[in-house]
C-alpha cells in the first residue's frame, strides 16, 4: 500500500494510492502520523477507502494534475540521518567506523515531491544524497537488530542535501588546546600529528544538513509488507535527466537493522519518526565520483530525482539564491 499527504485547497489531506495517478482521501485521519499510530486499524481504514474508490463509492483524486505534495508524514518528532553509511565512502576512511553515526533534522527541513530545493549562496557547494527512509510504526527503545524491522511502518525516499561549503567553512573549527586538556577520546579516531598533537577538530551539521528543504521526501510512503528486504534496494540519482549514482542498499557499511537498533539506543524513536539509512554513492560512467562530485550549483532550475525500486521516484527542482 502506498500512502501520501497532499494539500487540497490549502488543507493537508492524507491519501492512499488507488492506481497509477489516482488516489482517495482518508478523511478519518488529519495527519499521516495519526494513521500510523492507529496501527492495523489505520491500514484497514486505508484499504477500505481504496476498495470503495475502486467501486465508485468514494471520489477519486487525479494526481496527474498540479498536485500540491507534502512530505508523506509531515510531522515526525525527529528525522535522523545515518552518515557515511556506504562502502564506497568508507573505503576512504582513516579508520573503519565502529557504529552508525547520526545527525538530526527538524521537520522544517521537509519538503514534498515536485517542490524546490532551495540553496542559499552561503551554503556553497552542495550535493544530493539519494537514499531510502525508515518510518517508524511504534515506539522503539533499545531494540535488538533481530527485532528492528518489527518497529517499521514503511519506507519512503529522500534527497538528503548536504551543503559541504558551509559545513567545511562556517561550521568547522580546529581548537589548539594544551596537553592537559586533550584526552585520549579526543584523538583516538585520527592519526597523531607529529610534534603537535593538541588540535581538536569539530564539524557541526545543522546548517549543512537541516536547512529548509534539505529533507525532500516522498511522494509515497510504502508500507513495509511491500519491501521484503530493505538491504536489497536499488537506489539511483538523476540530475537534469542523467544518472549520477547507481547503487544499492546492499552496499551499506551497516545494514538497516543495525542502523535502527543503534538509533534506538540513543534516541526514543516514536511513531512517524524517520531515519535516512544511508546515501547512494557509487558513480556512473559520466559521473564517476557519484554524488560526491555532483554539485547542485551547476544545475539551477534543473530537476534532481531520486529513484528506489519499489518505492517510486522523487523529483525536485534546484533553486539557487540569486
Amino acid at each position: 500500500m502506498k500512502l501520501g499527504t497532499i494539500r487540497i485547497d490549502g488543507k493537508p489531506t492524507v491519501i492512499a494510492r488507488v492506481a497509477d495517478d489516482k488516489a482517495v482521501a482518508l478523511d478519518a485521519y488529519r495527519w499521516m502520523e495519526d494513521l500510523i499510530e492507529a496501527g492495523n486499524a489505520g491500514l484497514d481504514t486505508a484499504n477500505e477507502a481504496i476498495q470503495a474508490a475502486l467501486a465508485g463509492k468514494l471520489p477519486v483524486i487525479d494526481l496527474s494534475a498540479s498536485t500540491d505534495w507534502m512530505a508523506p508524514n509531515p510531522r515526525p518528532s525527529k528525522i535522523l540521518g545515518c552518515a557515511v553509511n556506504n562502502n564506497n565512502l568508507n573505503s576512504k576512511a582513516m579508520k573503519p567506523m565502529t557504529a552508525p553515526m547520526f545527525f538530526i533534522k527538524g521537520r522544517s527541513a521537509l519538503t514534498g515531491h515536485n517542490k524546490t530545493i532551495d540553496i542559499l549562496k552561503d551554503h556553497g557547494p552542495s550535493i544530493p544524497e539519494p537514499e531510502p527512509v525508515v518510518v517508524f510504526g511504534k515506539t522503539a527503545k533499545n531494540v535488538p537488530p533481530e527485532k528492528a524491522l518489527d518497529y517499521v511502518f514503511g519506507y519512503t525516499l529522500t534527497n538528503d542535501v548536504t551543503a559541504s561549503g558551509v559545513k567545511f567553512g562556517e561550521d568547522s573549527i580546529a581548537l589548539k588546546q594544551t596537553a592537559d586538556i586533550v584526552k585520549p577520546h579526543h584523538t583516538a579516531w585520527r592519526p597523531n600529528f607529529e610534534g603537535d598533537n593538541n588540535w581538536l577538530l569539530f564539524i557541526y551539521h545543522s546548517k549543512s544538513k537541516a536547512a529548509d528543504t534539505f529533507a525532500a521526501m516522498g511522494p509515497w510512503l510504502t508500507t513495509k509488507d511491500e519491501v521484503p528486504d530493505p538491504n536489497k534496494l536499488l537506489v539511483r540519482g538523476y540530475i537534469d535527466g542523467e544518472c549520477f549514482t547507481d547503487d544499492s542498499t546492499a552496499n551499506y557499511f551497516f545494514p538497516v537493522e543495525q542502523v535502527i537498533s543503534t538509533a534506538s539506543k540513543w534516541f526514543t524513536m516514536e511513531p512517524g519518526d524517520c531515519i535516512h539509512t544511508g546515501t547512494a554513492s557509487k558513480g556512473t560512467e559520466k559521473h564517476p565520483r557519484g554524488n560526491i562530485g555532483t554539485y547542485l550549483s551547476g544545475y539551477d532550475g534543473k530537476l534532481c530525482d531520486v529513484e528506489i525500486d519499489g518505492l517510486g521516484r522523487l523529483s525536485n527542482r534546484i533553486n539557487l539564491e540569486k
